[in-house]
């Protein structure tokens, strides 16, 4: 009968115990914001940032932060590096993120592209991402999660 059909499909009730015990399945946290908020615990509270998010505009960059002395935009970037020293290294911004990095650029604003990989993260500015760069390259310019806060601080704080 259809109050039968309708009794079964109902879902189960947990109890308080049950809901405080049962673990809460949670999404996967891309490797990118793992970079990127290793790197941010190391700035002071007082610097002002803003993570972009918007569905319906394609390119902006990640990260908005103002300081006292300026402001810079930042896009991060993950990556799984080559193994062979002369390989190059693809940054994967999206065709949309370099057309207004480039953009925001030339209006001579503050913008980074920072890309971030196991062992820390090289920051291009004035469209140097543009430039390619072979893995021996990318390590050798190498830095720290805390010099690359250290980095953001120094330029929109003085």
């Amino acid at each position: 009968t259809l109050s039968d059909c309708v009794r079964s499909t109902r879902t189960k009730r947990l109890s308080t115990t049950q809901l405080l015990t049962t673990p809460i399945k949670t999404m996967a946290t891309k490797p990118e914001t793992t970079f990127y908020r290793s790197v941010l615990k190391y700035l002071p509270s007082s610097l002002y940032r803003l993570k972009m998010y918007n569905p319906f505009v394609a390119g902006p960059a990640d990260h908005w932060f103002s300081g006292g002395t300026a402001d810079f935009w930042i896009e991060w970037k993950w990556l799984i590096l080559p193994k062979r020293p002369a390989t190059r290294v693809t940054l994967g911004l999206t065709d949309p993120q370099k057309v207004w990095v480039a953009e925001r650029s030339n209006e001579g604003r503050n913008v980074a592209v920072i890309a971030g990989c196991k062992a820390g993260g090289v920051i291009f500015t004035e469209r140097s991402w543009e430039v390619p760069i072979t893995q021996k390259e990318f390590v050798k310019r190498l830095v720290d999660r805390k010099s690359i806060a250290a980095w953001i601080e120094e330029k929109t704080c003085g």
